[in-house]
């Protein structure tokens, strides 16, 4: 099984295809499975990677509480670590909260964001984020919004709220809920493949 060591520990990771590379993010304490159904789509024109996060599915360690700066870091050393070439990167829930993060601090690492299921505003609980919604304006990356019109964790509210904010955003709303990637499989996949085409040329 392939693991990657960086910063003392060890980050489980899967991949698929050849291309750009595509680095895909779940969400809270979820695994790699979240984006199962992109996998296949995706890899036939991308080189798809899915990682665990720090204390996340096969990762370690495994007693992690809330650490959104170490799961920053971590990325970016998982980028370098696979020597990939400004990939384009995907995060639901909890993975879009820290990718709108990651694409403040390090902007130059990504060339194309897809944020599912997510929001800008500050959150508190087992997961903790702060509000950056007054930072948005500065994200000049090309960057795709995906909210499902009955998700009841992060309305489609929160997810216009990003798309309106990020220059040159793209917003799709899409029948379902919450994680709207694994409910309307077949035109979330479209959305995305369209976008990345549409960043390509």
């Amino acid at each position: 099984m392939p693991y990657l060591r960086i910063n003392d520990i060890e980050l489980y990771y899967e991949e698929a295809g050849k291309g750009v590379p595509i680095l895909l993010a779940h969400g809270g304490f979820s695994d790699i499975s979240e984006w199962e159904h992109q996998v296949s789509p995706l890899a036939t024109n991308y080189r798809v990677i899915r990682y665990d996060r720090r204390g996340c599915g096969r990762s370690t360690p495994k007693d992690v509480e809330n650490q959104p700066d170490l799961w920053i870091e971590d990325q970016r050393a998982l980028i370098e670590g696979l020597k990939l070439d400004r990939p384009v990167i995907g995060g639901v829930s909890y993975g879009g909260m820290l990718l709108l993060e990651f694409l403040l601090k390090y902007p130059s690492y990504c060339r194309a964001a897809v944020i599912v299921s997510a929001t800008a505003r500050g959150v508190t609980g087992r997961v903790v984020f702060p509000d950056r919604r007054s930072e948005l304006n500065h994200i000049a990356t090309p960057t795709l919004v995906v909210q499902g019109s009955q998700d009841t964790h992060f309305s489609v509210d929160h997810g216009k709220e990003i798309a309106d904010s990020v220059p040159n955003a793209r917003f799709a709303v899409l029948d379902g809920g919450h994680t709207i990637n694994n409910q309307c499989v077949t035109e979330f996949n479209r959305t995305m493949l369209d976008f990345l085409l549409d960043v390509e040329e």
